[in-house]
């Protein structure tokens, strides 16, 4: 069985970005890589033929192999912004959350480099939550106090980095989506309220909204799936593509390729599309399943993931100038 093991946005500003997660929320960077040309173009459906070109950067937290963020900047095809007037109702993916070991400490990292938050804190549970949208990729970020109810917060709270407690979609047929990830993936279905209730909406504007949801277990990463019924989600542009700004997809990851291999066969049974054939060592194709949704199926085989960036590699030289500052936060 695969596990969610990354979440990739698309920022219009990438070194804000890795500020943002490194000397904000806390994360480690894990290097990163150009990538260019036409295997590029068709693993991520670009139409750009030969004349792709993508910056790949990595960000890491307490998981291991899981929990990695993934940062793209395209220059070819050039990067769009986000849609005006998008809400986390619209269709595809929209947000996800980051369990912190120090609450306030983040919360004022995040006053300190200027990132307003969307609303007053909330408490779930007795422990308090916030939402932001990082200004690199327009994506809503819930902060998360720690819960031992999440199984993000049992990776290990003697940790003083984050971890990757979901990630959120919005969906127009919840019952498709429940048969790809529980039939075929084989993830277990959790109650719907194991992430949140109908009053967490207010933490990303959307108090009055209505909806269902379910909740799955993407080992120690949840993946949350909502339909709404108000407000009415709107579908991405007939020619929106996955370069756009905003969250592109997730990644189940596999250890052995045979077993990738036979899952993604199992999605393609039930009407999923893949950009590319499965490969035979390492590495990706990507799933569109209904709604034109983004999968990655990514494998990486034991021994392999310094080179897909769940490895923390320094930005600097420890007492470099330009080491991450955490304790006081971002330089102004």
């Amino acid at each position: 069985m695969p596990t969610l093991v990354q979440v990739a946005i698309c920022t219009d500003n990438m070194p804000r970005t890795i500020r943002t997660f490194v000397e904000v929320l806390g994360f480690d960077s894990a290097g990163g890589r150009p990538r260019w040309g036409e295997r590029a173009s068709r693993l991520q459906e670009l139409g750009t033929g030969d004349n792709s070109y993508t910056m790949i950067w990595w960000l890491i937290g307490r998981q291991g192999f899981g929990g990695q963020v993934e940062l793209f900047h395209h220059s070819s095809p050039a990067q769009r912004p986000r849609p005006e007037g998008w809400t986390p109702a619209d269709l595809g993916w929209t947000r996800f959350g980051v369990v912190v070991p120090d609450f306030d400490a983040v919360v004022a990292r995040l006053a300190a480099a200027d990132h307003a938050t969307l609303s007053d804190p909330i408490e779930v549970n007795g422990f308090r939550r916030v939402c932001f949208r990082e200004p690199g990729s327009d994506v809503v970020v819930e902060i998360m106090e720690e819960d031992p109810a999440l199984p993000a917060a049992e990776s290990g709270t003697a940790d003083p980095r984050p971890a990757l407690a979901y990630v959120a979609a919005s969906v127009r047929d919840l019952d498709e989506f429940r048969r790809q990830f529980t039939e075929v993936l084989g993830l277990e279905e959790l109650p719907a309220d194991t992430i949140h209730g109908p009053g967490a909406e207010q933490l990303w504007g959307l108090a009055e909204a209505r909806r269902e949801v379910a909740v799955f277990d993407g080992g120690g990463v949840l993946l949350e799936a909502v339909r709404y019924d108000d407000p009415t989600p709107r579908p991405p542009a007939d020619d929106a593509l996955l370069s756009d700004q905003g969250l592109m997809n997730i990644a189940m990851g596999y250890r052995d390729h045979v077993v990738m291999h036979d899952d993604v066969e199992g999605t393609l049974s039930r009407g999923a599309t893949a950009s590319v054939e499965v490969p035979t060592t390492s590495g990706s194709t990507y799933l569109r399943l209904a709604d034109r949704l983004s999968v990655e199926m990514l494998v990486v085989p034991p021994g392999l993931d310094e080179h897909f960036g769940y490895v923390p590699q320094e930005l600097a030289p420890p007492g470099n100038d330009f080491a991450p500052r955490r304790d006081r936060g971002p330089r102004r």
